[in-house]
């Protein structure tokens, strides 16, 4: 894997983060989230979406009633494959004949994970971190010995570890190939896109220009309002998705120029809360760089 450039002669960056680890005694439950939310296995996949958008989170934790014991996990990319994004729709095709209704109402097991990547309350932070690295995940569950959820993390934790200043640009660590969608794009086209290339967001262009942003947490906010229905002229899923984008993305969009320091990207995204950043060079979409990709400064 290809180093930053001037990096290390900085007094900041791996080694620096690795210090910060040990004076942190090297406990990833120093930064995991302690209160969890998590659902049976039984709870309609309706609900799981509602707590989903009203948490702000992309993975539901599903575990055993009193045990807490983790069995499951559901994310934002599971609704979405399995409401016409991928192949866990061929359950509603098949199961459901397309009705929307009937499938959405059915309880978390159907689509939840159960090829679990998790950490323990034993690991350093710099563990989890290659953990989600190698991995390709966004965030894990925290187990303790007993194999019983007691916390869990996300890549947007780890932003604080990254220096305000690197002497790393943007540009360096950004993915180039952008995948975006038109304005005019239908929600179910721009979902199937995020599923069949593994992302959590679309920039969305009109003419060649930047005009929003929508990500999973969009589709799903759109999922669990009453205007879903405002458009389902029938009990069809691909009725209720056959929207534009324009109608569901956000508008206010955060961006980077690429000649930025990676690490005011870092600090952007973790003061607004966002996972990923266009980036722009004058009007035009030149790149895009994510928590994921800032990890790579950490291991």
């Amino acid at each position: 894997m290809r180093r930053m450039p001037h990096y290390k002669s900085l007094d900041r960056g791996p080694v620096d983060f690795r210090s910060r680890v040990h004076r942190q005694e090297g406990d990833i439950m120093t930064i995991a989230k302690r209160q969890v939310v998590s659902v049976p296995q039984t709870m309609r996949i309706k609900n799981a979406v509602d707590l989903m958008v009203k948490e702000g989170i992309r993975r539901l934790p599903v575990t055993e009633p009193g045990t807490r014991r983790l069995i499951g996990v559901v994310r934002t990319r599971d609704v979405l494959e399995f409401l016409g994004g991928g192949e866990k729709f061929n359950i509603v095709r098949v199961k459901f004949g397309g009705n929307f209704l009937a499938a959405v109402n059915e309880p978390v097991k159907l689509i939840m994970e159960r090829d679990l990547t998790y950490g323990t309350n034993r690991m350093s932070i710099a563990e989890v971190a290659r953990l989600i690295l190698d991995r390709g995940v966004g965030g894990v569950p925290i187990l303790n010995d007993d194999k019983k959820i007691v916390g869990i993390v996300s890549e947007h934790d780890f932003l604080q570890f990254i220096p305000e200043v690197t002497g790393a640009k943007v540009s360096y660590y950004m993915s180039r190939h952008v995948a975006t969608a038109e304005s005019s794009f239908r929600v179910l086209d721009a979902a199937r896109t995020i599923v069949s290339r593994g992302f959590r967001r679309l920039p969305v262009v009109s003419g060649g220009r930047l005009v929003g942003i929508v990500t999973t947490m969009d589709i799903l906010r759109y999922l669990s309002s009453n205007r879903i229905f405002d458009h389902m002229g029938s009990e069809k899923f691909e009725d209720a998705m056959s929207i534009s984008v324009e109608e569901i993305m956000t508008r206010e969009v955060f961006k980077v120029a690429p000649e930025v320091d990676v690490g005011e990207a870092a600090g952007i995204m973790h003061q607004r809360g966002c996972g990923g950043l266009p980036v722009v060079s004058g009007d035009e979409l030149v790149g895009i760089i994510t928590e994921h990709d800032l990890m790579r400064l950490l291991v």
